[in-house]
């Protein structure tokens, strides 16, 4: 593998595992620093939870599917490489050794041709899927940061205006 792409892969999987700690944190520590002064600032400050906990969920969902995605895709290259490798003409061996008939090996290489579109349609679905949930932990945190800001503002300006007792 490229010494550039290896590298670019390390750094995004350390950027994942990160920002989803990132956001529990940030969740953990809004819960345990809470202070409630009225309802509106009540809605602001759960709905910052609310906002953590789903992106925070999404991140999970995400990051469970990434190591299938990836065994997904060696699948596919081995399948290509297997019917490329078939299409030459050279001998093909079955898994015993023995060399296969030029049948078997039409046989073979349509059905290995089938299972690459099946699993290209998978892994475009995981992908898909992946993309959206990246989309929710990412900008659902932003929404968080953003309403616990403005929850925390709320309570500020509302013990600042405050009656004095």
């Amino acid at each position: 593998m490229d010494e550039n792409l290896e590298h670019s892969i390390q750094t995004q999987q350390k950027f994942d595992f990160y920002f989803l700690a990132l956001v529990f944190t940030v969740l953990g520590l809004s819960i345990q620093t809470s202070q409630f002064s009225s309802k509106l600032q009540s809605v602001f400050e759960v709905a910052a939870w609310m906002s953590f906990m789903v992106s925070g969920l999404a991140g999970l969902s995400r990051m469970e599917w990434i190591p299938v995605f990836y065994a997904s895709y060696s699948d596919l290259t081995e399948k290509k490489s297997f019917v490329r490798e078939a299409k030459t003409g050279r001998p093909v061996k079955s898994e015993s050794g023995k060399l296969l008939s030029d049948i078997d090996v039409e046989e073979r290489i349509q059905h290995g041709e089938n299972l690459i579109k099946e699993r290209t349609k998978k892994m475009d679905a995981i992908e898909t899927r992946g993309k959206v949930k990246y989309l929710l932990h990412k900008w659902l945190f932003v929404a968080g940061l953003a309403l616990l800001i403005i929850s925390r503002a709320v309570n500020l300006y509302s013990s600042s205006h405050s009656p004095a007792g």
